[in-house]
């Protein structure tokens, strides 16, 4: 039964939403009996600390934020067995989205007495956990060219210009990908993702066959060295008809290694990580997420 409630909310992350938050859970959950403590985040990496420091002394840890603040929560939470569960309020809101949790105080409440904990991998990226997908090359250099400018919340409007810069700037630099120790590709032009998930930004489905309990990591390799090539995956993949082309290589793996001889930048979860390599490893079942009941 769950009654202490820790809540982790990201307050520029849909911004007026956030502020009306605390009050909307204090009230409501204390008309239901729930327990409930409250952590504003005022920094990066505050919300990881804090699931880290705080989260194992209570029976859930309610996310309010995008997908970057769920991926920082869930790094604290590795280590302890409680389950989560978010209030979507970000720009793209995947995790939300795979899971039907929707932005609805009555529905969260319904959620917390009769939904179901399910437990969930826990993807790592050069020992950085995540839930969702991780890009190497192209949509990292957007990430970097959007936070070269961003100063608060965002829409998808707001990733129109660094799309577009993206788009026409990209050399197409050579990857080498590795999949439980067979060379899928090497030094050969191309975008590369590890998905948990199906779902990508816009309603795409990159990881047309993850799942994010199978214990396996899904690659997805884009042979491109254009942009004319570009638009043609990304046709494909709008249409869900792109893990059948020729130029594509889809692989599921326990262990996937990318690499590059130019220095190359990788994103997960929506936020720029680090450049190449990166080993992508798997924890399978490491977190718990209680769902909505049905």
């Amino acid at each position: 039964m769950i009654n202490k409630i820790f809540a982790i909310i990201n307050p520029i992350s849909g911004y007026s939403r956030a502020r009306e938050l605390p009050l909307a859970l204090e009230g409501r959950f204390r008309q239901e009996g729930f327990s409930l403590d409250i952590h504003i985040t005022r920094f990066p990496g505050d919300a990881k600390s804090c699931a880290k420091k705080y989260g194992g002394n209570y029976d859930l840890v309610l996310i309010s934020g995008g997908d970057g603040t769920i991926s920082e929560v869930i790094n604290g939470l590795a280590d302890h067995s409680v389950p989560f569960t978010v209030v979507p309020s970000g720009t793209e809101n995947l995790l939300a989205k795979q899971m039907r949790i929707t932005y609805d105080i009555d529905k969260l409440v319904e959620t917390i007495k009769w939904g179901e904990v399910r437990p969930m991998d826990l993807p790592m990226a050069n020992g950085q956990g995540f839930l969702l997908v991780s890009g190497v090359g192209f949509d990292a250099q957007v990430l970097l060219h959007l936070n070269s400018f961003r100063t608060g919340n965002i829409s998808h409007l707001t990733y129109f210009w660094p799309i577009w810069r993206t788009f026409w700037e990209y050399k197409f630099d050579p990857v080498t990908v590795e999949a439980d120790g067979e060379v899928l590709i090497e030094n050969r032009r191309g975008l590369v993702f590890v998905t948990n998930i199906p779902r990508y930004s816009v309603g795409l489905r990159i990881g047309k066959l993850s799942e994010y309990d199978d214990g396996l990591l899904d690659v997805c390799i884009y042979l491109c060295d254009d942009q004319i090539k570009l638009v043609g995956h990304a046709w494909r993949t709008i249409f869900r008809r792109h893990i059948e082309h020729s130029d594509v290589i889809y692989r599921q793996a326990k262990k996937i290694n990318v690499s590059s001889p130019v220095e190359l930048p990788y994103e997960v979860d929506g936020d720029p990580a680090g450049s190449l390599p990166v080993e992508y490893t798997i924890k399978p079942r490491a977190l718990q997420v209680l769902l909505p009941p049905g």
